[in-house]
């Protein structure tokens, strides 16, 4: 069925936003208490990621005066300046958990990310592959779905500390230009609330372009056939109005010998309406039935002797699907082209007539 790739990506959609979304919206929410927390402490730092004087913050995380103000240019080469005073880990970190006044410790917000990281990408990975199997090619939805496939969740912690992080310091104070390039605590911790606020916003960009791209399938209405057949595809749209009406349906539903059952009886059903007789032989016949439209009236005859026999023809067929199991009908190629032919008949007794018995000649 050409539906259950879609039916499978919903059901996984639908899945992922029971299982994870409430967490995500914990998540996020706490992210940005801890991006304030961060800024707060981020006021009270040095400034400098030379060596030491990244570890450096006023008093008991104060914003200093201007005129308390840490140096970068001469760091402690005079001795730290009053009020600075260097914070361990696990000061800093105290910190910002007193500050963010949250229930779950750091830990485990980062482990938290590490598993909608790893769902969503399995998410993705399988809507990929069940969407993959429908020929999608040159179509709006084929955007969407490369979107999809190339989705990034996020910037990564240590991302974010690569940018924010200088390549070059400078200061006079040869010691801790000597240390080298330092990562301040609170600027770990940053990373993360933004790894986990970025985490979440693009779950809840993700899980949107998906049900777009769901939604457009739906309303699309007919799926793609799968790759393998995407060439043998054919719209039915352009067949008779009536083979249309009772045979797509079917076709869509990838039941080819029922299709093409169907576009034999539709034939044999107008025969019958026009004559009272239902195949091709008695209805050109006894049924006096006659074509218009032949090129010339020279060439009547032999027009609709050519409808007589395909009309013929389509009873032929018809009795021949009608004692084998399955009518050996499973491809759709081969299933377009008998309901073309059906289709063709129709449109030619569009143009019918029956004649009374004197003009049958």
């Amino acid at each position: 069925m050409r539906d259950e790739p879609l039916k499978k990506v919903q059901s996984l959609i639908q899945e992922f936003k029971a299982r994870h979304l409430a967490d995500v919206a914990n998540a996020f929410q706490i992210s940005q208490k801890l991006i304030a927390a961060c800024n707060k402490v981020a006021d009270s730092w040095s400034g400098s990621f030379a060596g030491y004087h990244a570890r450096l913050y006023y008093r008991n995380f104060e914003a200093p005066t201007i005129d308390d103000q840490f140096s970068v240019e001469w760091g402690g080469i005079h001795g730290i300046p009053d009020g600075w005073e260097k914070k361990t880990t696990d000061e800093v970190k105290a910190t910002l958990e007193q500050l963010t006044g949250s229930a779950i410790s750091f830990d485990e917000l980062k482990e938290s990310i590490r598993k909608f990281l790893v769902a969503s990408d399995e998410l993705r990975t399988e809507i990929v592959i069940q969407l993959s199997s429908l020929a999608l090619e040159g179509s709006k939805e084929k955007e969407l779905f490369d979107l999809i496939e190339k989705f990034q969740f996020g910037e990564r912690q240590r991302d974010f500390i690569k940018r924010i992080t200088p390549h070059q310091i400078v200061s006079r104070d040869s010691d801790a230009v000597y240390q080298g390039v330092c990562i301040p605590e609170h600027l770990r911790h940053a990373g993360l609330a933004n790894e986990a606020q970025s985490t979440c916003n693009a779950i809840e960009a993700f899980l949107k372009l998906s049900d777009r791209l769901v939604r457009q399938l739906e309303i699309k209405g007919t799926m793609s056939l799968p790759k393998d057949r995407a060439s043998n595809t054919y719209s039915l749209e352009n067949l008779h109005p009536e083979i249309y009406e009772k045979c797509e349906e079917l076709y869509a539903q990838e039941h080819f010998a029922e299709a093409v059952e169907k576009g034999f009886k539709v034939v044999r059903d107008r025969l019958r309406k026009l004559t009272g007789y239902e195949t091709g032989s008695e209805a050109f016949g006894k049924g006096r039935l006659h074509i218009k439209g032949a090129a010339a009236p020279n060439v009547d005859k032999d027009f609709n002797e050519a409808v007589k026999f395909l009309t013929m023809a389509i009873d032929n067929f018809r009795n021949e699907k009608a004692h084998t199991s399955d009518a050996k009908i499973d491809n759709p190629t081969r299933a377009y082209e008998y309901l073309r032919l059906s289709s063709l008949a129709m449109n030619l007794l569009d143009n019918a007539e029956v004649k009374n018995e004197k003009n049958a000649n």
